[in-house]
């Protein structure tokens, strides 16, 4: 089986969000909150981190939470304040996972389509996907917002098969590191899945990726051996998940 398109989800994929969150959650505590010492400003920053839940948390909810918890430079400082600042400042933090735009230059010489599908905010998603100047890289951005629907619903990855005119979803590989909304979604609506390892925990049931990689590039070595073999059962055990390292869960 031929592939015609490679679509990627962006955080912790294309962009490495858990650097960009650190290096902000630093900015912010800098600006809003009393922490001298050293080993409080650690503290108060690892405490940013859980309570973001990867970006999953309402924002809202979140600065609520945080403006009621920390002891604050200024105490007329509101939640609204804090929530600027937030869509203000995060996407300037915004860098690169290692190799991505390599992998894009490669994939696109090769003739594939390339298409990206995230959650999030209009405003918020494509001011980091201009930050790191993405968008003349690929052929198709659907940002959840934008359309109404979210991952995992197979709707948002029907959608962006449209724009990029794939007509069969088993031509199309996703590329994601969420478990749920990246695998999960992406084969409820047909495509073939590559999880990226190392950002979130295999806690899913029932569902495996296609396949697994450590690192971006590893797609090309991919690639390469999915086109050698088509697709023989030689060629795909090379790259092929590790059932050892990634287990279905019965509970």
């Amino acid at each position: 089986m031929s592939i015609e398109a490679i679509i990627f989800d962006l955080d912790n994929t294309l962009i490495h969000r858990k650097q960009a969150f650190a290096a902000y959650a630093e900015r912010f505590v800098e600006r809003f909150i009393a922490a001298e010492a050293p080993e409080k400003r650690e503290a108060i920053i690892e405490r940013m981190r859980l309570a973001d839940q990867d970006g999953y948390r309402d924002k809202r909810e979140l600065y609520r939470e945080l403006h009621a918890e920390f002891e604050l430079k200024n105490p007329d400082t509101t939640v609204q304040e804090m929530l600027g600042f937030w869509y203000g400042e995060f996407h300037k933090f915004t860098v690169l996972i290692d190799g991505s735009k390599e992998v894009l230059s490669e994939l696109r010489s090769r003739g594939l389509k390339l298409g990206i599908i995230t959650n999030g905010s209009l405003r918020m998603q494509r001011a980091k996907i201009d930050r790191v100047l993405l968008r003349d890289d690929v052929d198709s951005i659907i940002i959840s917002d934008g359309v109404h629907t979210k991952k995992p619903h197979p709707r948002i990855f029907e959608l962006a098969l449209k724009e990029l005119e794939i007509a069969d979803p088993g031509h199309a590989w996703y590329v994601g590191d969420h478990p749920t909304n990246d695998i999960r979604g992406a084969q409820s609506a047909g495509l073939h899945t590559i999880w990226l390892e190392g950002f979130m925990p295999w806690e899913e049931t029932g569902v495996l990726p296609d396949y697994r990689i450590e690192s971006l590039r590893e797609i090309i070595s991919c690639l390469d051996r999915f086109s050698s073999s088509t697709n023989t059962e030689e060629g795909a055990y090379e790259c092929a998940v590790d059932y050892d390292k990634v287990e279905a869960r019965d509970d």
